[in-house]
């Protein structure tokens, strides 16, 4: 490579970018270039890995110590650097997976960065906090203003209406009001292509002449040419230009193949201004199932969106799950009869009552009825119940695999008869019954009565109270999955074929969930977010405000490799996506954040065994 290209490689790898330009330049330009025969080891003892730092341009390379493969490296990735820093706490040795091309950087060089620059040195020795904090801030600076660079594809496009010029004004009105679009387009005999608006109709009707409406000349009459236009695969920033070069409100989107819809002013300013306040409004005006399935649409393209310009995931979930819920209520709206419409309360529990599911993922739900419920409107009731988690697939919800949803008439009763259940969980205890109790105390009201919700929620903790032997046992389940790092620090993938997939949320996330779940329910804190558990938690000084931030920080960024490798998958045509992360697909920043995270999970584990004397129980 051409010495600028040196420069350009490493200017772009985390924490390089950090270097001043004159030390960066020195580092990269004295970059030796080798190469990797794939099967080969590099061990510290044996080579020069310890005099040299080793970066990825081409290839893979696994970090293997007696534990097995505890890291991977793949392009941009680097390692090396903690035996350099004397900072290795095993012996571990490199195995080349794939052949690769690598460049040598001193080990001279790399200690002079180190030791020279201060934000260098400290992204090795920065807590998890600073470190993430620094990605993204990194994150949403390059993406500011990339909203503006998105594709036309990625904005709301209106519904392409057609006519020749043989129709009539009205016959073109019709077909726009059918689809809920206010311009259609005209082709005439002539080849050429007009456009007439909801506006130029008004117009015309307001001119006295609706004698008219159902001639052929007025189409011609009221057409504007030319049709300006821009491809689907333009930038958004280009059709904003044009729309304020040629002040119109609205262009034609072209596909390779012709015409294929509107965009209007008003949703692309929308969009650059606030896209989640134009979703909430398709939500809200939606008139059938297929509008919701469309603004469902909408919703996943916004959480790409937002996760691309670096929005912590957390975030994202909060705004999501309001979505979400809305989608959900315009539903129930839709479908709930008349007769029943103060006679129940549906509720969302687990991940979405927390507000923490940003993909959709499967349907936690239930629904409260009335005491003496007549036998006209329990069958009422059953057919909403039905039809209701059938039409929530259909908006890309699929079923619980552990059938917890109101269509499931255990999750669907009275009052009375929920206030029983939780009474038998508790004085019937099992492991099912401990799921059961947590997914309904996350428990959130949609639609109806959310006090009959809070008095189902209450007594779930007075029996936390009079059964304190049950909250040791709710607690113990925070063990059930073993934290995938080893005794050296390194990350342990799971016994697949390349020792590359790890499940994040078993891995991890579960246990930072459930544990601060069984501090609110002993501490009877009304918030279900675990973030807003984990704030409430430290005011109360039950957390430190460090360790707090530190625990809130890293179920974030586990959640964020979740999300992101959720979104991986649905690319590539997976409909229902599972929680396994490929540790080859993470850059070297991002295992050496999830190494950190793993320690933060471990250290809270015995936080918990410690706190609810769990010693034994696992």
């Amino acid at each position: 490579m051409a010495i600028t290209q040196q420069r350009d490689f490493l200017a772009q790898i985390p924490p390089f970018d950090l270097l001043p330009k004159p030390l960066l330049f020195e580092l990269a330009d004295s970059m030796d270039v080798s190469y990797l025969p794939a099967k080969t080891f590099l061990n510290p003892s044996q080579s020069d890995v310890d005099k040299a730092l080793f970066i990825l341009i081409k290839g893979k390379v696994a970090e293997l110590n007696t534990e097995g493969v505890v890291a991977h490296y793949s392009v941009r990735g680097f390692f090396g650097d903690t035996e350099l820093l004397g900072k290795s706490q095993s012996n571990p040795r490199y195995e080349v997976v794939e052949e690769s091309i690598v460049y040598k950087l001193s080990a001279t060089l790399f200690k002079k960065a180190v030791n020279s620059c201060v934000a260098f040195e400290q992204f090795f020795d920065s807590s998890i906090v600073e470190k993430l904090n620094r990605v993204h801030q990194a994150i949403q600076s390059a993406a500011s203003t990339e909203v503006m660079m998105d594709t036309v594809i990625s904005a709301p496009i209106q519904t392409l209406v057609e006519v020749d010029e043989s129709a009539t004004l009205l016959e073109a009105t019709q077909k726009m009001v059918d689809v809920k679009s206010d311009a259609c387009l005209i082709h005439f005999a002539d080849e050429s292509v007009g456009i007439i608006t909801s506006t130029d109709v008004l117009k015309f009707v307001a001119s006295g002449q609706v004698e008219k409406l159902t001639g052929n000349s007025v189409l011609l009459e009221l057409a504007h040419k030319p049709v300006y236009s821009v491809h689907e695969y333009d930038y958004l920033f280009n059709a904003l230009l044009k729309m304020t070069r040629y002040q119109v409100d609205r262009l034609a989107v072209r596909s390779d193949d012709g015409f294929c819809g509107f965009l209007h002013q008003k949703d692309l300013m929308s969009l650059f201004a606030n896209q989640s306040g134009l979703v909430l409004t398709k939500v809200e005006q939606a008139k059938s199932i297929d509008d919701l399935v469309l603004a469902g649409q909408q919703i996943d393209q916004l959480i790409k969106n937002l996760n691309r310009k670096g929005i912590k995931t957390h975030y994202i979930a909060k705004l999501v799950n309001e979505l979400h819920r809305k989608m959900m209520l315009r539903l129930i709206e839709m479908l709930l009869p008349e007769s029943l419409l103060d006679k129940v309360c549906v509720f969302v529990m687990g991940s979405e009552g927390r507000s923490e599911q940003v993909v959709r993922t499967d349907q936690d739900n239930g629904l409260i009825y009335v005491d003496n419920l007549s036998q006209e409107d329990t069958v009422l009731l059953d057919a909403f119940a039905e039809s209701f988690s059938q039409k929530l697939q259909e908006l890309g919800f699929p079923p619980c695999p552990g059938n917890i949803m109101l269509s499931n008439p255990q999750w669907r009763l009275s009052q009375t008869e929920f206030k029983a259940k939780i009474q038998d969980w508790y004085q019937s205890p099992s492991e099912e019954n401990f799921m059961y109790a947590a997914i309904l105390f996350d428990a959130e009201s949609v639609y109806g009565n959310s006090e009959w919700l809070g008095d189902i929620k209450q007594k779930l903790v007075k029996m936390s109270a009079d059964y304190p032997v049950f909250l040791r046992h709710f607690a113990v389940s925070i063990l059930r999955f073993k934290t995938p790092i080893g005794f050296f620090g390194g990350l342990l993938a799971e016994e697949d074929d390349d020792h590359d997939q790890l499940d994040i949320k078993k891995g991890g996330i579960f246990s930072l969930v459930h544990g601060v779940r069984c501090y609110a329910l002993e501490t009877d804190l009304p918030q279900t977010n675990t973030h807003w558990r984990i704030k409430a938690l430290m005011d109360k000084g039950v957390f430190s405000k460090e360790f707090g931030i530190e625990l809130g920080e890293t179920l974030n960024y586990l959640n964020t490799l979740r999300l992101d490798s959720m979104l991986h998958q649905i690319e590539h045509g997976i409909t229902v996506p599972d929680n396994n992360i490929r540790l080859s697909e993470l850059s070297h920043m991002q295992q050496d954040l999830l190494k950190q995270s793993f320690k933060v999970v471990d250290d809270f584990k015995k936080k918990i065994t410690h706190h609810f004397d769990l010693h034994g129980m696992s």
